[in-house]
């Protein structure tokens, strides 16, 4: 019987050592809530506080958009971006065709090339690429590089020409001109000789006319179906100008518009001048 008693008396002691415990921990857990009630108070305090306080500061106004230049051109605008006696890549047919005005020895153009090269890969037979010089001023060796892309487009290498230069912007003098024809397995004798042809030379001063005509006054500026984009600019740019004229083509080619004649008609009504 007492050995009974006794162990009646220890489980006893042992419920009322795990009561304890639950009820300290009733405590803790109530001790935790009460300090996370007094922490959301202050921090809502706070945030009134705060929101009081901002809404107090005076609001700046946000600057207007800057105007355009005058002689720039409008990039809403359609212009008159004509593909004349240029060299081309793509098809005739394309859906947007963007005019190119370029300088051999501007790095930025050199820049856009690779942005080209994946547009022609994501967007195909959509696209058609013409080339327009526009040697400008400060670099001596841009009109001689375009003459010679020129030259070697009398024997049918001017897009050759034309990656060959712009993977060496810093060496385009007469002697690195050469060693690119010799290269391409250009007939040297007639290229040196078409170097010196002024009916080339007229033909970069007349793409150079149209891009000042137009205000494509820099390099690289770049006309999609008519509309002004300028610089070296991530492909996204070109991409989403790009977009909206496809969809603005293919609303043509719906109506009963040819695709060969989608650029002319677009032509028909753009501007010659910003």
């Amino acid at each position: 019987m007492q050995a009974r008693l006794t162990v009646l008396e220890a489980e006893q002691q042992e419920l009322q050592a795990q009561v304890q415990a639950m009820e300290a921990d009733q405590r803790a857990m109530q001790q935790e809530a009460d300090t996370a009630a007094i922490e959301r108070r202050r921090a809502r305090s706070a945030h009134d506080d705060l929101s009081a306080r901002v809404s107090q500061l005076e609001v700046p106004k946000l600057d207007k958009p800057a105007k355009r230049r005058p002689g720039q051109p409008d990039p809403d605008a359609r212009y008159a971006a004509t593909v004349g006696d240029a060299h081309t890549r793509g098809p005739s047919d394309a859906l947007v065709t963007i005019v190119m005005f370029e300088d051999f020895q501007c790095p930025f153009c050199a820049r856009a090339v690779e942005t080209m090269k994946e547009i022609e890969k994501e967007y195909g037979q959509d696209v058609r690429f013409v080339f327009k010089h526009n040697p400008l001023p400060m670099h001596r060796d841009a009109k001689p590089a375009a003459l010679a892309a020129e030259a070697a487009g009398r024997q049918g290498k001017f897009w050759k020409m034309h990656d060959l230069m712009f993977e060496n912007t810093r060496k385009l003098e007469g002697d690195d001109l050469l060693r690119y024809a010799k290269k391409l397995r250009l007939n040297r004798k007639r290229f040196k000789r078409d170097m010196k042809d002024q009916a080339l030379e007229t033909k970069i001063d007349a793409h150079q006319k149209q891009a000042n005509q137009l205000g494509a006054r820099g390099t690289p500026a770049f006309f999609i179906n008519g509309r002004f984009l300028s610089g070296a600019r991530p492909f996204e740019a070109f991409a989403a100008l790009i977009d909206e004229e496809l969809a603005h083509a293919r609303a043509l080619v719906e109506a009963g518009t040819a695709r060969a004649d989608v650029y002319d008609t677009l032509m028909r009504d753009a501007r010659s001048q910003p």
